[in-house]
């Protein structure tokens, strides 16, 4: 749970007895240094970045929550700087004696010219009896800012000076601003193309390194043409590249454009500006998995082995929304290009009537190694097909879990057996997609790899052995979150298919996992802790008995919570279907002589019940 610290007014001193700053060595040869009173950065070109990454340690005998370091623009003023900035903190942090937290600190100036702001640090010692996270106001710890140190920058003239023409002059694109470029409201049956310039203003010949930096797990409405820019730019020289908005779904998508340090932030919007493009196109893969079709990018077949029993599958789902007013003629399908084939297509033309779909198979397949590329056509749309055919040196490979079927909140075990012993050392990616099946939950942030709080690990798989490990373990764990949904584990060797399977994490009624009862005259207040993977928990009771267990609510108090829960797990979640919850009941008479009581929380799978004795 947050909590928050409300920072007073006045700035004071940092004692060197509470918190430390040290910056650390980039090369990490050298121990960390001690933060001066005042830093200056490298001079830095105008919107680049110069960073530092700095440990921030309690050094003193008590627990300290850090609740915020920022960059003010004046000595304890909260109003944030915008040349610095602070990133990686993790924020209301609570550190025992002695622990180190680490956290970047970033100069991009916004101007050419010096630039002076001034780090600071809120937080709050538990000290003296108070204690952190009370919400007693007569427990809870005191908060402070203090100066950190004085930062110090000079603004230089920019090296790279990103350009484009709409028609009515050259328009200078600033890094990182807060408006996006808007490539406009784009049919889904057509693109959108900026001819960008970048220009190089130094005095000397730069790399410009140019990407772009699209959704994870998605496929991108814009693509990147950068075969008409030289790799190396000449000091004064121009080079030009296109980025492309081709939406094959409705709605705002967004993007980043990223040259050297600076990042130049997209955005297009997919709309209806014909017939066909209300059609919602989408597919699904063998293990079940969806993906919505952009016209940007391919739709990738992944890898196969070459010869007729290498193939790869797609399902395709054409529908016509039920909102619409009236049906759609859809005239044809067809699919172009070497080892790719439809099949399962309706008679077309077809008329799609408001509610109603089609579905048809796209088959990859090849006798030979290699790249193959195809067009998929559905009626005036058109998404590009994309597919690897390679040999693999290893024998085939499966997984086993140490538990199934998967329940939310479980940390379970997951080995790669070969089919026999490997011939060949290799080096593989074994990566994780969950995908909730709660309505309007994208993800949950707890479905991980706990060693290395990610969702990807490289596995080995050494000559003679039947198993891929993970720095020599065979067991691979992963938490399953709280969230109900599909995992779906891939594993992708060089020169070999990559082998997916899914896992379904069923709903389950809500579960309680801690609660506590306590006096805290005149209220009673009721700690739950627990997490539901339906996101629909609501419904509570309370019932309460006195200290020889007899009746004292012999109705309950119910209370519907609904509208509150689906705030919490709705708005700026961060912890999946976990959730802390305290309730607090006015006493007007003698709380002592309540003695516990049971509660019971329900969801749309079932319910949980917990009896508690006051403390």
């Amino acid at each position: 749970m947050k909590f928050l610290l409300l920072a007073i007014l006045a700035c004071t001193s940092l004692s060197a007895q509470t918190l430390s700053f040290a910056i650390q060595d980039p090369s990490g040869v050298n121990p960390p240094t001690a933060l001066p009173a005042a830093y200056q950065f490298r001079d830095t070109p105008q919107s680049s970045a110069s960073s530092i990454v700095i440990n921030v340690t309690n050094s003193s005998a008590s627990t300290v929550l850090l609740a915020q370091v920022y960059v003010g623009t004046a000595p304890g003023s909260a109003v944030l700087s915008h040349d610095f900035s602070v990133t990686g903190l993790n924020q209301n942090a609570t550190l025992s004696p002695g622990k180190t937290t680490p956290f970047t600190l970033n100069f991009r100036p916004s101007s050419v010219g010096p630039v002076t702001a001034y780090l600071q640090a809120a937080y709050a010692v538990q000290q003296n009896g108070c204690v952190i996270g009370s919400s007693t106001p007569a427990t809870q710890c005191a908060g402070t800012v203090s100066a950190v140190s004085t930062l110090q920058g000079n603004g230089t003239s920019p090296q790279l000076v990103l350009s484009y023409n709409p028609g009515s002059g050259s328009v200078v694109l600033q890094p990182s601003s807060s408006s996006p470029l808007s490539f406009g409201n784009v049919s889904v049956s057509a693109a959108a193309p900026i001819a960008f310039t970048l220009t190089n203003e130094s005095a000397g010949t730069i790399t410009p390194n140019i990407s772009l930096q699209t959704q994870k797990f998605a496929s991108s409405a814009f693509s990147l043409d950068t075969s008409a820019a030289p790799a190396t730019l000449p000091a004064g020289a121009s080079a030009t590249f296109t980025v492309t908005f081709a939406p094959g779904q409705t709605g705002l998508t967004t993007a980043t454009l990223v040259i050297g340090s600076n990042s130049y932030p997209l955005q297009g919007t997919g709309v209806v500006l014909s017939e066909i493009d209300a059609l919602q196109i989408s597919y699904v893969d063998k293990t079940g998995v969806r993906g919505l079709p952009q016209a940007a990018s391919p739709i990738d077949f992944g890898q196969i082995i070459p010869g007729t029993a290498g193939s790869a599958i797609l399902t395709f789902t054409v529908t016509n929304p039920a909102t619409s007013f009236s049906a759609v003629t859809l005239p044809s399908v067809a699919v172009s290009g070497t080892g790719f084939t439809l099949s399962g297509a309706p008679s077309l033309p077809a008329a799609i009537q408001p509610g109603g779909s089609i579905n048809f198979q796209v088959t990859f397949s090849a006798q030979s190694s290699g790249k193959y590329t195809g067009t998929l056509a559905i009626g005036s749309r058109s998404f590009s097909l994309a597919g690897l055919s390679v040999v693999s040196p290893l024998p085939s490979f499966s997984f086993q879990l140490s538990e199934q079927p998967l329940v939310s909140q479980r940390q379970v075990n997951l080995t790669i057996q070969f089919s026999s012993p490997s011939a060949v050392d290799a080096i593989g990616v074994l990566s994780m997609k969950f995908v909730p099946s709660v309505a309007d939950v994208t993800d949950d942030p707890a479905v991980v790899f706990p060693v290395t709080n990610g969702r990807q690990l490289q596995v080995t798989v050494a000559g003679g052995s039947q198993n891929a490990t993970y720095q020599g373990q065979s067991a691979l764990t992963f938490q399953t979150g709280t969230t109900a949904g599909t995992i779906t584990f891939t594993l992708t060797f060089p020169n070999t298919a990559p082998f997916s399977q899914s896992y379904t994490i069923s709903p389950a009624a809500v579960q309680i996992t801690s609660a506590k009862a306590v006096r805290q005259t005149p209220n009673l207040v009721v700690t739950v802790n627990g997490f539901d993977n339906t996101y629909s928990t609501g419904q509570m009771s309370f019932v309460f008995y006195d200290a020889s267990g007899n009746l004292l609510t012999p109705n309950g108090i119910t209370v519907d919570a609904r509208s509150s829960f689906h705030q919490y797990f709705f708005t700026n979640n961060q912890a999946g279907g976990a959730f802390a919850m305290q309730a607090s009941f006015p006493v007007s008479g003698d709380a002592t002589k309540v003695g516990s009581v049971a509660v019971k929380m329900t969801n749309s799978a079932g319910d949980a019940s917990t009896t508690q004795v006051f403390q």
